[in-house]
């Protein structure tokens, strides 16, 4: 308690954090407007980054801003920090901030959650320097410059040229890996109604997988998604290369583990993540992949009103027992009952364990095309893809940004083109005004 008031602060501007303070707003709602509890956001950004429309966004039908909910919006009745933590001192109960002026501030805490995610994984040799990633904003960003830059180059070249240019390689045989590779593959049969010299020119793509079968994550009784997967890269033309990995990435190609070499003029990875060890977080219980172990009420084991959720953590899944998987909805379910707990704290009330089990996953491999199991009931085709349409837009922070990011889609479908590729401005003035007036009542409210 400083001052009479109980600090809370959320590390991070990601699911885990958006979702803990909803939570702490709805228990404390009274508490905060008496000035009794005051929340802090910590974050170096001015937006949420909504990962789910990472490949649409990637392929110019969703666009960036719509994916993009601003934190002054999402977290209102915060004070928001913009800045970056470098030192948490749990004995002194204060994080130390840099600002993104420039300037240093200590921020005291009574309550603090770790919710600063991850990073891409950079452990191949020459990932850093050849590679393209998605995870970070920059990092994104570089990924679809160079793919719409290959493509116009590509357009602009003979055929022989073309097809050099338009080899892709891309690591790890996930949702996100399989995902990217599928909507690539269909972007650029998609562009040869505006590029009709790409007509005759068939992309290679290869998809890199460590294992034995694509999407590890799936447990083995996932038949039919796997088999829908199989089919959908092979009628794309996508190359699957099982029991391989990438050793090394030069500015030409990829080296694979069983000795060959694949040239390519881009390579994107979506293997693995690497955790922040933040100053003072040293001595915290980590695992093997320095996620710090949390108890089962999300607490961060032997350290007092220290709370954790998301990719930084390690949460055991109720059920299993086993750490739960590193993804969003399971970010969004750990912030929200982190979320909870904190309000019990501050309230004197009894925590409880963290029980959810889990609810699906779901991919796109093209429009009408998704993949996907809720509590173990598969659903592949446009059922797939409708059900995880709605399921993004229900998880979107913002409200308006929803809305925005809907009439893209209404774009899409109105015109039968992508919104954000080039072409001409009066026709996408046209259609934008069709769908964002059908939509502006909503978007109104």
């Amino acid at each position: 308690m400083k001052n009479g008031t109980t600090q809370i602060v959320l590390i991070g501007g990601g699911y885990a954090s958006v979702w803990a303070y909803r939570a702490i707003v709805n228990e404390l709602l009274i508490e905060m407007i008496a000035g009794k509890v005051q929340i802090r956001i910590i974050c170096p950004d001015d937006f949420h980054f909504f990962h789910g429309w990472t490949a649409e966004s990637l392929m110019g039908i969703v666009g960036d801003h719509n994916r993009m909910s601003p934190l002054s919006e999402v977290f209102k009745n915060a004070e928001i920090i913009k800045g970056r933590v470098v030192h948490i001192n749990t004995r002194c109960r204060n994080v130390r901030v840099d600002l993104n002026n420039g300037t240093r501030s200590i921020v005291p805490y009574d309550q603090i959650l770790l919710g600063m995610g991850s990073a891409d994984s950079d452990s191949i040799v020459g990932l850093s320097e050849y590679a393209y990633q998605l995870k970070s904003q920059n990092a994104y960003d570089q990924t679809k410059s160079r793919i719409n830059n290959l493509i116009r180059q590509a357009a602009e070249s003979d055929c022989q040229t073309a097809r050099k240019l338009l080899r892709f390689v891309i690591a790890g045989c996930g949702f996100t890996g399989v995902e990217v590779a599928a909507n690539l593959a269909e972007f650029i049969h998609a562009l040869k109604k505006q590029y009709p010299s790409l007509c005759n020119i068939r992309p290679s793509i290869y998809l890199i997988n460590s294992k034995e079968e694509l999407l590890p994550g799936l447990g083995r009784n996932f038949r039919r998604i796997r088999q829908y997967a199989d089919k959908t890269l092979l009628q794309y033309g996508i190359k699957v290369l099982n029991q391989l990995k990438i050793n090394r990435i030069s500015d030409k190609g990829a080296y694979l583990s069983d000795g060959s070499f694949i040239e390519s003029e881009m390579i994107i990875s979506t293997i693995g993540q690497t955790r922040l060890v933040l100053d003072g977080t040293e001595n915290m219980e980590r695992d093997s992949e320095k996620r710090i172990i949390t108890n089962s009420f999300l607490q961060v084991n032997h350290h007092r009103g220290i709370w954790g959720a998301g990719d930084s953590v390690q949460v055991m899944h109720p059920g299993t027992m086993s750490p739960c998987p590193s993804n969003a909805l399971w970010a969004i379910k750990q912030g929200e009952h982190a979320g909870k707990n904190i309000a019990r704290a501050v309230l004197n009330q009894s925590l409880k364990p963290f029980t959810y089990k889990g609810l699906g996953q779901c991919a796109s491999l093209g429009i009408g095309k998704g993949i996907g199991e809720l509590h173990g009931i598969q659903f592949t085709g446009w059922l797939a893809w409708i059900i995880r349409w709605f399921f993004f837009q229900y998880f979107m922070p913002s409200k308006k940004v929803m809305w925005r990011e809907i009439s893209d889609w209404f774009y899409l479908f109105i015109s039968g083109k992508r919104k954000y590729v080039n072409i001409p401005e009066n026709e996408i003035g046209i259609i934008s005004k069709i769908s964002i007036n059908l939509l502006k009542p909503l978007y109104e409210n």
